[in-house]
């Protein structure tokens, strides 16, 4: 595998948080709402998870491998039983050689238990590395149980700044619309990002982002990151540090 340039600095930097610690808790988010989770997942899927493993491939990259039971693809082309990569391992282990500690992925990864109810809001996968995660990554897996639905963050600015167009919600909706923090109704919340994506409702501006203005039919601003030496802060990223390990 090759790596060139920033994105290998990144992959570098990663590893070593995973090696030695760090800050590799430190990381933090900026919130993003519902419509910068659809505006930037390229796959959307709802299923349960069938099984949770860890490991470091060829490359030395520690990785969490998970395997979903797809129930229902909202946007792209997953079906059946699908498997992918994120960065990061469950628990510590001992590097191959027994000379370093590798800890598990940082706070703001999600994580999987066998048996758990998902919606995922997927991010790109990558084309070198194989990795992928959810957009906003903690911000963009759902756990779904009996009249829940919740991300990490217990859905904390999912639903702020977010403006949709008249006659599209029902009475539900508006409810679920009104969440500040706290869990939702797993049914009204699959039912309404199901007809925004069918509806295509952020690219044709029916849903848009309050503090952006309608921004269909512009450029969409570019996502960046930046390393402050202590953590990373990510600007409206769905995938921050991952943007680098997995390019497009």
């Amino acid at each position: 595998m090759r790596v060139k340039g920033r994105m290998a600095l990144t992959m570098l930097a990663l590893v070593g948080l995973a090696l030695v610690g760090g800050e590799a808790g430190a990381m933090s988010l900026e919130q993003l709402n519902l419509v910068d989770l659809l505006r930037h997942s390229t796959s959307i899927i709802t299923g349960k998870v069938m099984a949770v493993a860890d490991g470091v491939d060829g490359t030395g990259l520690p990785y969490t491998e998970v395997t979903v039971a797809i129930e229902e693809t909202m946007r792209g082309d997953e079906s059946g039983t699908y498997t992918f990569r994120q960065f990061g391992l469950l628990k510590p282990r001992l590097s191959e050689d027994g000379t370093r500690m590798m800890l598990p992925a940082p706070d703001t990864f999600p994580r999987y238990g066998e048996g758990e109810r998902v919606m995922l809001f997927l991010y790109q996968a990558a084309s070198e590395t194989g990795l992928r995660t959810t957009t906003g990554l903690i911000q963009g897996k759902f756990s779904l149980e009996a009249g829940r639905a919740e991300n990490a963050m217990a859905n904390e600015g999912l639903f702020a700044n977010l403006s949709v167009a008249p006659g599209l919600t029902g009475d539900n909706d508006e409810r679920m619309l009104e969440t500040e923090v706290g869990a939702v109704n797993p049914e009204t919340f699959t039912s309404f990002v199901e007809r925004a994506v069918a509806g295509q409702w952020v690219e044709t501006c029916l849903m848009w982002n309050t503090a952006e203005g309608k921004t269909c039919g512009r450029t969409p601003r570019k996502i960046t990151d930046r390393d402050d030496s202590t953590r990373t802060k990510v600007d409206r990223n769905p995938a921050p540090v991952i943007t680098d390990i997995n390019p497009r």
